[in-house]
């Protein structure tokens, strides 16, 4: 036991030594303010500026996850459906949840992740996520953990799936769920980013397959994406898992883009 605890402040010590050399010959700076980044926890921002990231708070609509007018929530933490999700409920998700609301900070975070592959910023959104999870998620049960595919020509181009290194960093907070891949795209879509809200239905219709679907069969099922705008592109998934039998499907991004707000 005594032998187990030396080896663990020697273990800490020798790190904290590794972490102080490393600032010394090879210093980082925060890209937004040029501040010296003295922890490894995020090596493109700073702390401060990292604070600036908007989160999505109470009451958010329970069903697309989009927060409501702050006047709406003033007395109450309690999230409830916004007026167009009473009116046309999403018949193929049961929520959509984002810690994260696309602008400023998060949304230059997540371009930077996604199309320059600074993949090191998965750990501090991994954080974020984790967060989220057990604060808003911690009653809700799953079985598998989804990520949003990317068709094979880009994947090799990009050289990683953002969603699903995503999900690999919120699979310990849902202990029955493990991540699987049965959901593939087999069409090849343009960018969704440059469309309108109907343009990216049509473009996303149909892009979707399962790979053994007996996986699918009454399984709870959530999805895992990095950015959610109009939401045709996790819808679209959904129904193709509820084709082939999923119990339910929830959705999980780290951000949420407004409508009006895109194209981005």
């Amino acid at each position: 036991m005594l032998i187990n605890i030396i080896k663990a402040i020697i273990r800490s010590i020798r790190e904290e030594w590794n972490l102080a050399i490393k600032n010394i010959l090879l210093p980082s700076y925060c890209i937004r303010c040029d501040e010296r980044i003295l922890t490894e926890d995020n090596i493109y921002y700073c702390p401060r500026c990292w604070s600036t990231l908007t989160y999505t708070e109470r009451p958010y609509c329970s069903i697309c996850g989009i927060q409501h007018p702050i006047a709406i929530g003033f007395g109450t933490r309690s999230n409830f459906p916004c007026a167009d999700c009473r009116k046309n409920p999403n018949k193929y998700i049961e929520s959509i949840q984002s810690p994260l609301q696309y602008k400023e900070l998060a949304r230059e975070a997540i371009i930077l992740f996604k199309y320059h592959r600074e993949k090191g910023l998965i750990k501090p959104f991994g954080e974020i996520l984790r967060n989220w999870a057990k604060e808003e998620m911690s009653n809700m049960k799953f079985d598998l953990i989804i990520p949003v595919p990317l068709h094979p020509l880009r994947l090799k181009r990009r050289g990683f799936n953002q969603s699903f290194l995503l999900a690999q960093e919120i699979v310990t907070c849902f202990p029955e769920a493990e991540i699987s891949q049965a959901l593939i795209r087999t069409k090849p879509t343009h960018s969704q980013s440059t469309l309108s809200t109907q343009e990216r239905k049509e473009n996303i219709k149909n892009a979707f397959e399962i790979k053994e679907p007996e996986k699918i069969k009454q399984k709870r099922i959530l999805l895992i994406d990095d950015l959610v705008t109009s939401g045709a592109t996790v819808t679209e998934c959904a129904k193709t898992l509820k084709k082939h039998g999923a119990l339910t499907v929830n959705v999980l991004s780290l951000a949420r883009a407004h409508p009006k707000e895109f194209p981005y």
